[in-house]
C-alpha cells in the first residue's frame, strides 16, 4: 500500500499529504475544476468563510478515533442550516458527491458553525460534541485549521481540535444528528472512508496515524502551525489538484483574480 505518511517529527509544520491508501487527497475531477474555475470567474468577490470547529474524539489504547456518518452536512461537519446540502460541492470531498447520489453519506467528525452565544470557536467544538453525541469534553487542543476554497457557495473557517472525552460519559447517536457513530483507528479510518471525506478530514486522519497515544497527540498539538490552510486549484487544467500555501505552484490568488 502506497501512502505518503507524516510523522512525529513533523508536527510542527502543516501536512504535506498527497495520497493515502488509493485515495489521492488532492485530486479534483477535471469536469468539476473547469466548474468551480467558472464559477470563481462569475460570482465575484467569494463568500466570507464563516466560524466553524470539528472536534476528533481520541480514546485508547491502541488510539482510536470517533468516526461519524452523516447525510445531510457541508463540508466538515457543518450544517446548511435548512436540512439539505448545498447543491454544488466539487470535489472538496473527494468522492462524496458520487456517494450522494449512491444514497450514502459522508464521514467525518462533530463539527458545526459557530452561534452568536457561543464564547469563542473553541467551546463551538464541545457544545458540537455534546448535541451530537450526548457526550462532555474534557480536555482539548487546537490541531489545524482550514478555510474552504474560494470555489465553493458556502464557507467556512473552520477550527480542528483533538480531544478527550469526560470520565464516564459514551458518545451515542442522538435523533437528527449522526446515523451512525464507531471507535476506529486513524490508519483504517482514512483507509476505509477517506473517499468520503472531505479534504481536511482525511488529511487529519493520515497525520494522527503517526502517532500511538493521545499523551502523544497532544503533545504534537502543542507544535502545530495554526495558521490558516486555504486550498487552491493549480493552473493546470489537464491535472487539476488542491494545493496548499507554501507548495511550489501555489497560486497567490483565486484562478479568477491572479
Amino acid at each position: 500500500m502506497h501512502r505518503d505518511r507524516p510523522h512525529a517529527s513533523d508536527s510542527v509544520g502543516l501536512m504535506s499529504i498527497q495520497r493515502y491508501g488509493k485515495w489521492d487527497l488532492r485530486a479534483v475531477d477535471r469536469a468539476a475544476a473547469a466548474r468551480a474555475r467558472a464559477r470563481l470567474r462569475e460570482q465575484g468577490a467569494p463568500p466570507e468563510p464563516e466560524r466553524a470547529a470539528a472536534v476528533v474524539l481520541l480514546r485508547e489504547a491502541p488510539l482510536r478515533v470517533l468516526l461519524l456518518r452523516h447525510t445531510a452536512k457541508e463540508p466538515f461537519g457543518a450544517d446548511t442550516g435548512n436540512g439539505a446540502p448545498a447543491t454544488v460541492r466539487e470535489r472538496w470531498a473527494d468522492g462524496f458527491e458520487d456517494d450522494r447520489r449512491s444514497g450514502g453519506g459522508r464521514y467525518g467528525f462533530p463539527g458545526g458553525r459557530h452561534k452568536p452565544d457561543d464564547p469563542d470557536v473553541a467551546m463551538t467544538g464541545v457544545r458540537e460534541v455534546e448535541e451530537e453525541t450526548g457526550a462532555m469534553v474534557a480536555l482539548q487542543r487546537a490541531w489545524s485549521r482550514w478555510i474552504t476554497p474560494e470555489y465553493e457557495p458556502v464557507r467556512f473557517d473552520a477550527w480542528v481540535y483533538v480531544a478527550t472525552l469526560a470520565e464516564g460519559f459514551q458518545p451515542r447517536v442522538r435523533v437528527r444528528e449522526p446515523e451512525y457513530a464507531t471507535w476506529v483507528g486513524p490508519e483504517q479510518a482514512v483507509c476505509q472512508y477517506g473517499g468520503q471525506m472531505s479534504m481536511p478530514e482525511a488529511t487529519t486522519l493520515a497525520e494522527l496515524s503517526s502517532y500511538s497515544t493521545v499523551g502523544e497527540v497532544f503533545a504534537a498539538a502543542e507544535q502545530r502551525d495554526m495558521s490558516p490552510v486555504l486550498p487552491r486549484l493549480n493552473a493546470c487544467e489537464d491535472r487539476p489538484r488542491l494545493l496548499l500555501p507554501g507548495e511550489d505552484g501555489y497560486p497567490a490568488a483565486d484562478l479568477a483574480r491572479s
